[in-house]
């Protein structure tokens, strides 16, 4: 599904992400029917601009978490710990990166897909099921 090309980049995922994309294929699988092979990798490979972040399911759990009950506590946090700042950022900005990568790698349509998969209005009608089955998971 993924070919030479794009298979690496959901190798390199941590696992917690690729149970992730398979659990987001499942459900594009499930709402679309017969989901196109871009949607299919779009659901594989929408989060690998998280791999360099190196965000654990606590840290994770923990932005999310005072990014909704307190973000002056999460920029204090931030402030005093720039290596958390800097995964941070990529973990926020891991749409873009993650279009980038596969941008990089001639997959134009699908970079298009990730790099909009958190809008909150997509462009693209095939984004907008992709989010659909990620908000699901």
């Amino acid at each position: 599904m993924l070919g030479p090309a794009l298979t690496p980049l959901f190798l390199q995922l941590p696992v917690n992400d690729q149970r992730h994309g398979l659990d987001v294929l499942e459900t594009v699988t499930r709402l679309d029917g017969q989901a196109s092979r871009l949607l299919q990798q779009a659901a594989l490979l929408h989060d690998v601009g998280k791999g360099g972040a190196r965000f654990s399911v606590v840290d994770r759990s923990l932005t999310v978490f005072l990014q909704a009950a307190s973000p002056r506590i999460l920029q204090s946090m931030l402030a005093a710990r720039p290596s958390f700042a800097r995964r941070f950022a990529t973990y926020r900005d891991h749409a873009r990166i993650g279009a980038e990568k596969l941008h990089a790698l001639g997959a134009h349509e699908l970079a298009d897909i990730v790099a909009e998969h958190h809008a909150p209005r997509p462009a693209s009608e095939m984004t907008g099921r992709l989010k659909r089955a990620d908000g699901r998971n």
